[in-house]
């Protein structure tokens, strides 16, 4: 029997290595996200501060081509932040998964132990 409580014992290291890294892709994954934000709000923080802009010159300037430049990046983004969460969706029910095997070993292991 201590053959199959050595056993149980890697397994239940096994699963606490893949719960571990399945949070860290999870977290990784929350940081992508955090980040496209990020750079969400400059962008339109940006964009309020040149549709501020009360000069008519400098409006000029900054005109279309700005105002296409700034719909075109924020596509982008939008998309690249759907992705993003698409992506840490997926990590969260990995990580759910990976805690529940964990927690289904280490029960596990303590009913074997005669806990």
């Amino acid at each position: 029997m201590a053959g199959a409580d050595d056993r149980l014992r890697r397994l239940g290291e096994v699963g606490g290595m893949l719960r571990e890294a399945a949070l860290a892709r999870l977290k990784a994954a929350a940081e992508t996200c955090r980040k496209v934000e990020a750079e969400l709000a400059a962008l339109d923080a940006e964009w309020r501060e040149c549709e501020g802009e009360t000069d008519p010159a400098a409006r000029a300037v900054m005109g279309p081509g700005r105002e296409r430049r700034y719909l075109l990046r924020r596509a982008a983004l939008n998309g690249a932040l759907a992705r993003a969460r698409a992506e840490e969706a997926m990590r969260m029910q990995e990580a759910a998964r990976a805690f529940g095997r964990d927690d289904a070993l280490h029960r596990l292991i303590r009913r074997a132990a005669g806990d």
